[in-house]
Formats: structure tokens, C-alpha cells, sequence
């Protein structure tokens, strides 16, 4: 069998991780990227329909924030490759069942605008704190996810010294649904922003203290959603031929057995195949911190705290946390037309569309059910089409539709496998529901040419990394985010092995489409190897 020899080897293709190798081979360094499946990419993959040629599908990953302003988007030079974002003006829209509807805008100006068709006091509230949670998000938020963690205590003094960290961190003190509550009047508004807080899968219910900072997040990032032309498929391949470019070499369908130590030394990996790359600089694992520690290393090389804390680490709905989602995906012959659209027009043109609550209460209802273990009947749902915006999806004149629900990966005294026994039936309950807001996908319609759902264990089996279906390959809870992420031992980067180095969403900041772990982690790696 062939062995290979290479600078740096990073298991797993992952965008963080070819985020991370973009910035080891632009440096100089040979780099090999081992991939266990066929495609490159992880969560960010762009997929063509089982049903019907010409329709792609996103399985994990469709919303992505702001990505051609991110430092890595320009470092790594990715609009050399192919690579364009899409920005839709009409950011989000949630329709109402009494016909009205809220839009969120790219330019603020017009969110206000349809806030105080609602609330003035809100719409001027709205636009208040949209500005100076800006100013806020680039000074606190921006820097704490573009930059190695340092301890909590540490942080905290950091921010003490400064006028916009002190409000930060007494603002943060308070939950979400605090938050929401002390901002806004209105019950529309305040579901809106607690259903994308929600969505985006920060921490436990939003009654849980400690969450504010997340509205800090909705306000600013909630209206800078953005797409790749083609699909996400077309960030991963923009990074891979970045990679290639400068030297370094993808293995795709490459499964890692175990990470080779030698002297207490990361020396390189061998795959299931019997092949071995060997790593005179360093190894980088972008996997979940169970199979990168429990799998690829093993008890043996590791003390007891850290193999306990890697047992006890927490995926998904075990955390308490919102990563998992149940989903339809669908391909058909008309857009969705909103009953709201009479109320204004612009909800048919918004990106991310959410359906079904209409109240706090109803949001947290959900959640608490979700948590229990019960799938929703009273159905909730994040909704896109991205062929409006995007017509390479599908076939001309033809429309991709994607609505995701929050759901548990274990049902309630029945487990993960009762899914298979229900998947079909709760489809037609959520593309029912949808309907209820937009009468055009009536199930017994004409519109919808095929569909098909996708359910957490799907999710997991799918992708090995989000374990219990969890997107963010850990629950964003308090013990499991920032320095603490994957643990206080381990945290920074940097396994308790030499020259191992650890990225990917088990890593700070977490799961979504950010580049963050990939990025800070090639900080830490550049440094260490000077």
C-alpha cells in the first residue's frame, strides 16, 4: 500500500477545514486534505435531486452570512475561482394568518418601514438599536468569533475596560426572551426574533439567561443571508481550487482508521485502507471531538478528564440545544404565493421565510416539545425558495423549495428509528402548513411535482460528524462555547498531543457557515509552526 508524505494533513474537507489548509498552503506548506466521503465540503454540499434531473437540493446548508466580507473571503483571493454571492434585498419575511406580514430588509430604512405598520414605537426602536448594535457587533461580537478564545475571566476584564463592552456584557446578563420583550411591543416581532434565534440554534430556550447576546446577533446579521450562485457546493469547490492551486493535494473517499503517534508526537494518520500519511509538520483533525478523540487517538494516549469530558461532551437535543432540524425539500412548478403578498408584495421576494409563529409563546411551546422528545403539531417552519434568486437550481421556470422544522433526533419512547416509520406522514403535515400561508402548495394541488423529507437521523447518517443530527457537531450551551469549546483542556486549537491541532465546528465558534474555526485555527497553526 502507498504511504505519503506531506507537511501538514488535515482530516476531513469540511469548509473550515479548507479554509484552514488555504492558509497552510499559501504559506508554503505541502498539504494533503482526507475526505471519508466523496465530495468535498461537509455541510456546505449542493446536491442533485433523487426524484428529478435538473434540481439541486441544500441538505445542511442554505443561509450564508455575509461570507464575501469575512476576512478569509479575501485572504484566500476565493472571487478568482468562480465563486459569486448572491444578495437578496428581501432578507426575511414572516407572514401572518390574519393576512399581514413583517419584512426584514437589507436596507433598514425598509425594514422600519414595515415595523411600523405594526409599531412605530418598534420601528423606531428597531432602526435605533440596529446602528448601534452594528458598532457593537464589530467591536465585541465580530472579534470574539474571528479570534482564538481566551478564558472567560479574561474576556471579561477585556471587555470592562471598554464603554461598548460593559453594555455587552449587562446586556447579556438577560435572555432572549427578555430582550425581545423589553425592545418591542408587538407579539408578531417579538416571534420573529425569537424564531431566529431559534433557527440559528443558539443555546437552550430563549428563557434561559445569559442569551442576550444573540439578539445582539439577529439585529445585526439577521438581514446580510447570502448565497453561492450554483448552490454551497460552489463555495467548497471556490476553496479546493484554491487549495490545488497552491500546491495542495485533496483525497477524497479517504477514511481516516487513526491518527499515528509516535515519541507523544502526532507523526501523521492511516486510513481504513492501510494507506499512511505522514506529517512532518503537523495533523489537523476537523471532525466531531468524539471520533478525533475517542476513535482516532484513543483512551490510551489521553488522561482521564479529557476521554470523560469527551464522553460527556453534548450533541443536540442531549444539550438542550436547537441544531436538529426535520426537513422538506421539494421541487415545483410555481413559487410560493403568499395570502400576505396583497398586504405587501415584497414577502414573495424574501430569501428566508418564517411560517407558523405567531406568538413567543408558540415558539417556546415547540421548543419545550422538542426537548421532550415529541414532533410539533402545531408546525413551525423556515422556509426558502432559493430558485428565485438563483434559477441554475432547476430546470427553467421550475422552483426548488426548502422548509426546515425544528424537531427531536429520539422520539418520545420510541427512539431515533420511529422516524422511518413517520417521515412520510409528518412531510404532508408540514408542506400542509406552509399551504396554510401560501394556498398555492396545497398538497392536493397541481404546483408540487415531487418531495421528500429529510430527518434527523438522515442528517447523522449523512454526515457522521452531526452526530444525533446536530449541524453544529455539539450544543451551543455555556459549557461547550467559546473557551470551553470542545473543553476547557483542549480549548484553543490545540489537542493535548504535539503538533495535533483541532478545527471544525466542535471548535470555537461553533457550527454555521463561517470560516471562524478554519480561520482561527490557522493562526494558531502558522504561529506554532512560525
Amino acid at each position: 500500500m502507498k504511504n505519503f508524505e506531506f507537511d501538514s494533513v488535515i482530516i476531513g474537507a469540511g469548509h473550515n477545514a479548507l479554509v484552514l489548509a488555504g492558509y497552510l498552503a499559501k504559506s508554503g506548506l505541502k498539504v494533503a486534505v482526507l475526505e471519508r466521503t466523496a465530495f468535498i465540503g461537509g455541510g456546505a454540499g449542493t446536491f442533485p435531486s433523487p426524484f428529478h434531473p435538473g434540481f439541486v437540493h441544500e441538505y445542511h446548508s442554505q443561509f450564508h452570512r455575509n461570507i464575501p466580507n469575512l476576512p478569509w473571503y479575501s485572504d484566500l483571493e476565493l472571487d478568482q475561482y468562480g465563486l459569486e454571492y448572491i444578495y437578496p434585498q428581501v432578507n426575511n419575511g414572516m407572514p401572518l394568518s390574519d393576512g399581514r406580514c413583517l419584512i426584514v430588509h437589507a436596507d433598514p430604512n425598509i425594514t422600519k418601514k414595515s415595523i411600523e405598520r405594526f409599531s412605530k414605537k418598534d420601528a423606531e426602536n428597531y432602526f435605533k438599536i440596529y446602528h448601534e448594535y452594528a458598532d457593537m457587533g464589530r467591536k465585541i461580537w465580530f472579534v470574539r468569533d474571528y479570534s482564538p478564545p481566551i478564558p472567560p475571566d479574561e474576556e471579561q476584564e477585556l471587555m470592562k475596560k471598554s464603554k461598548v463592552g460593559r453594555e455587552f456584557l449587562e446586556l447579556n446578563k438577560k435572555s432572549a426572551y427578555e430582550m425581545v420583550h423589553e425592545l418591542f411591543e408587538d407579539e408578531a416581532l417579538r416571534a420573529f426574533y425569537l424564531f431566529l434565534f431559534s433557527v440559528r440554534g443558539y443555546l437552550p430556550v430563549p428563557t434561559v439567561k445569559n442569551t442576550g447576546f444573540a439578539i445582539v446577533a439577529m439585529t445585526v446579521m439577521g438581514n446580510k443571508a447570502m448565497m453561492p450562485r450554483g448552490g454551497a457546493r460552489q463555495l467548497t469547490h471556490a476553496l479546493g481550487s484554491m487549495v490545488i492551486r497552491h500546491g495542495g493535494v485533496l483525497f477524497p473517499a479517504t477514511e481516516v482508521g487513526e491518527i499515528i503517534i509516535k515519541n507523544g508526537r502526532a507523526a501523521g494518520v492511516e486510513t481504513t485502507d492501510g494507506r499512511k500519511f505522514m506529517a512532518k509538520q503537523c495533523v489537523v483533525s476537523s471532525v466531531d471531538p468524539t471520533q478525533t478523540f475517542l476513535k482516532f487517538i484513543g483512551e490510551k494516549h489521553l488522561d482521564s478528564a479529557i476521554v470523560e469530558g469527551i464522553k460527556n461532551y453534548k450533541y443536540g437535543i442531549s444539550g438542550k440545544s436547537f441544531g436538529v432540524l426535520f426537513a422538506l425539500h421539494a421541487g415545483s412548478h410555481e413559487a410560493p404565493n403568499y395570502t400576505a403578498s396583497k398586504w405587501d408584495p415584497m414577502i414573495n421576494q424574501a430569501f428566508n421565510t418564517c411560517v407558523g409563529y405567531e406568538s413567543p409563546e408558540e415558539v417556546l411551546a415547540h421548543l419545550t416539545g422538542v426537548i421532550e422528545g415529541t414532533p410539533t403539531e402545531n408546525i413551525g417552519i423556515q422556509c426558502c425558495c432559493p430558485t428565485l434568486f438563483d434559477p441554475t437550481r432547476a430546470p427553467k421556470g421550475k422552483h426548488v423549495l426548502l422548509a426546515w422544522q425544528f424537531a427531536p433526533y429520539s422520539i418520545k419512547d420510541a427512539g431515533p428509528e420511529e422516524w422511518e416509520k413517520i417521515k412520510h406522514e409528518y412531510l404532508e403535515k408540514v408542506l400542509a402548513r406552509w399551504a396554510e400561508y401560501a394556498p398555492n402548495l396545497a398538497p392536493k394541488g397541481n404546483n408540487i411535482i415531487y418531495k421528500f423529507p429529510e430527518t434527523p437521523p438522515d442528517t447523522e447518517r449523512h454526515l457522521i460528524n452531526m452526530r444525533e443530527g446536530d449541524f453544529h457537531v455539539g450544543a451551543l450551551i455555556p459549557e461547550q462555547l467559546g473557551f470551553n469549546r470542545p473543553l476547557p483542556q483542549i480549548s484553543g486549537y490545540k489537542a493535548p498531543i504535539d503538533r495535533l491541532y483541532l478545527t471544525g465546528a466542535g471548535t470555537h465558534p461553533g457550527g454555521n457557515i463561517t470560516g471562524a474555526p478554519g480561520y482561527n485555527a490557522a493562526q494558531v497553526v502558522i504561529r506554532d509552526l512560525g
